[in-house]
């Protein structure tokens, strides 16, 4: 999915306040964040049904500043929550600024809101900034949705993403299995990048190269950029000529592929290499759904692949 990464914002200050309203934000974050992911190791898990599109897009029903419920899509590969203009004029959120975005494909300028709640089933969040965008590309794959739910508001939990019965549950007990460690921040020409979740994946048929990619909840399929592959570890098949027939919007494809996560090997996969240019800081996008289970620990830095109970 359009995975957006926030760079410095460009907001108005709060006349009740002598912080502008990104120091405000900030300072929030820094204080609650550690605080909301402590609280919720001790409360049972809550669970949230959703709705799967095209068998890899979640939408869930979200309230919104106490409003709805509208349909939005559930994003690990976004890092800020958006939501559409019809929407933002309905709630008529404060304008609080704006922010430039870098998505897989372009930097642009999107306008920044003030959201008064965010709520999945009994998980909500309050003072919620939100970026207004049209979401053309989403809505062409999953018409309807009015919005995303992104990583600034799943990093405040730990998260089940239970494909096969279509639910999610927030907090509860961890659940067993190998636990994979993700990074979340990086850099992208110089410029620090953050809610990210960073998963480092051995490519078994190509010599067995490790390359750091996104997990993303919005990807269909497995998914390299340019530049992730080195001279010296060449996959043992062509991505040119002899696989034109099998491209798909410019990217060559290959099929029956073999990853490594840890110990855990997933094998028959579809991959693509993606030809087009990227503002964009990982190797690659790595499908959530090509797991029937997976558990995200925001607080404690890592993933359950498959987990058994």
């Amino acid at each position: 999915m359009e995975s957006f990464c926030a760079r410095p914002l460009s907001c108005r200050a709060c006349p009740r306040c002598r912080f502008p309203f990104r120091c405000r934000w900030l300072l929030f974050a820094i204080f609650t964040l550690p605080a909301a992911l402590a609280a919720q190791a001790g409360q049972p898990g809550e669970a949230v049904q959703f709705r799967l599109y095209d068998n890899y897009l979640i939408i869930v029903q979200t309230l919104v500043n106490g409003t709805g419920p509208f349909g939005f899509l559930l994003d690990t590969g976004t890092s800020r929550t958006i939501i559409d203009p019809a929407l933002a004029n309905r709630l008529r959120a404060p304008v609080v600024g704006n922010t430039s975005l870098t998505g897989i494909l372009h930097v642009r300028q999107d306008e920044l809101v003030q959201l008064q709640s965010i709520q999945l089933g009994t998980v909500s969040l309050s003072e919620m900034p939100a970026i207004v965008d049209r979401l053309s590309r989403q809505k062409t794959l999953a018409p309807g949705i009015r919005g995303v739910v992104g990583e600034d508001f799943l990093s405040r939990f730990d998260v089940l993403i239970d494909y096969k019965h279509r639910r999610l549950r927030f907090g509860g007990p961890i659940p067993s299995g190998e636990r994979c460690p993700f990074e979340t921040a990086g850099q992208y020409h110089g410029s620090p990048t953050s809610r990210r979740l960073l998963i480092p994946v051995q490519l078994v048929d190509m010599n067995e190269q490790t390359m750091k990619l996104q997990l993303d909840s919005g990807a269909k399929v497995l998914e390299l950029f340019p530049g992730s592959f080195h001279a010296r570890s060449s996959p043992p098949w062509a991505w040119s000529e002899s696989t034109a027939a099998n491209s798909v919007n410019g990217a060559a494809v290959h099929s029956n592929v073999t990853i490594r996560i840890g110990t855990i090997f997933v094998r028959g996969l579809d991959m693509i290499q993606s030809r087009r240019a990227l503002a964009f800081d990982a190797g690659g996008l790595l499908p959530a759904s090509i797991f029937q289970r997976i558990y995200i620990s925001h607080s404690g830095g890592f993933v359950v692949l498959n987990p058994s109970d």
